[in-house]
């Protein structure tokens, strides 16, 4: 047998390995048979895709990334290339590499991703008229899915106070009735929005029950709609109530740092200017790095004017710094943010503010889960 022979049949081989480890979900194996594969010819382009695959599965994005940098493949991986940026929190990237690919008109894995950046990047409109098309032209078993996501849009132009006409979506499952319970609270109707967000617990307990599911993953999967219950709550003056629901969501210890640090921050302006130490504590949590990227813009720059109030009462040093960066990240908060920094001049020089600045100092802000 020659040479190529010999190579031939090895390649045969590793296919072999490499396909019955792929179908076990063994993608570190299969990894490495991909790599004994491009060892071999690196022309081989099914070993490649094969290798991306296991790299995603594995979710080494960076890595992926630096290999297409790299070695640059014949084919297409517009796909690999976009996913793996919106996998690592840079969904402007993302967007980007999807644009400038020059795929026209997107197949449908491009646009199901595009559909996902476009939300993460708040297009809440763009996002929507997508979903809409890819449930209008596609048909498979996940339409479900695809709805639940184009009502979580919808939620959202309601609170972006949106004029788009949207259409009457279906509310048949406890994830659709959240989001049509956030979409009336993004209209201000908070005593609708709760009667339909205990539906949507309902909903969720009796689903998960039939399911089999333990009592840790049903509060985990509730936990979302309970914080936007006490929410709804709050803004109708029932803090009591909202407040003891936020503990038991923070007791709990919820895997989803977004809804900790609403949470958190809800509590902080319950608070008001009583328990500090406790408020101090929550807001840490409110601004964590973790939380960072799941928050919506919206909430960012509310934590952030919340954080700058609560370093002003309690006289933090950084309360100037913080009011200062708040002014330069958020150029409709300027006057807040200088009002805040006056406020804590007078507080250093011991001089009383006058009853007209007590009542223009803002109130702390809150937030919902959408």
């Amino acid at each position: 047998m020659s040479k190529n022979e010999n190579r031939e049949a090895t390649i045969r081989q590793l296919y072999t390995e490499l396909n019955k480890q792929g179908s076990n979900g063994e993608y570190e194996k299969a990894l490495k048979s991909a790599n004994k594969i491009l060892a071999l010819d690196q022309n081989e382009t099914k070993a490649l895709q094969c290798k991306l695959v296991c790299l995603i599965q594995l979710s080494k994005f960076e890595e992926v990334l630096k290999f297409l940098d790299r070695t640059q493949p014949a084919y297409d991986c517009t796909f690999e290339r976009a996913y793996c940026q919106y996998r690592l929190n840079q969904p402007e990237a993302a967007y980007k590499t999807i644009q400038e690919s020059g795929v026209k008109p997107l197949p449908p894995n491009l646009k199901e991703l595009m559909a996902q950046i476009l939300y993460r990047l708040e297009k809440f409109e763009e996002c929507f008229d997508l979903y809409r098309d890819i449930i209008k032209n596609t048909h498979d078993d996940y339409d479900d899915e695809r709805t639940t996501n184009m009502s979580a849009v919808a939620a959202n132009l309601c609170v972006e106070g949106s004029k788009k006409e949207l259409p009457k979506l279906r509310e048949d499952t406890y994830e659709l009735t959240y989001n049509a319970a956030c979409a009336l609270a993004g209209k201000q109707q908070f005593p609708e929005a709760e009667k339909k967000l205990r539906t949507s617990e309902k909903l969720c307990r009796e689903f998960l029950e039939e399911d089999g599911a333990t009592e840790e993953d049903i509060m985990d999967e509730v936990a979302i709609i309970k914080v936007q219950l006490a929410y709804c709550l709050q803004m109708q003056g029932k803090s009591k109530e909202a407040s003891a629901i936020y503990t038991d969501a923070l007791k709990h210890k919820t895997n989803d740092q977004a809804l900790t640090a609403v949470a958190s921050n809800n509590l902080v302006v319950i608070n008001k200017d009583q328990n500090m130490f406790d408020s101090k504590k929550k807001m840490k949590q409110a601004t964590s790095e973790q939380a960072e990227h799941k928050l919506t813009s919206k909430q960012k720059k509310l934590i952030a004017f919340n954080n700058c109030l609560l370093a002003l009462f309690t006289n933090q040093a950084d309360c100037q710094l913080l009011a200062s960066r708040l002014g330069n990240s958020y150029q409709d908060l300027e006057f807040q943010s200088l009002l805040i920094r006056v406020s804590q001049m007078a507080k250093d020089k011991n001089q009383p503010r006058s009853p007209r600045s007590q009542q223009e100092l803002p109130a702390l802000e809150t937030l919902a889960t959408a």
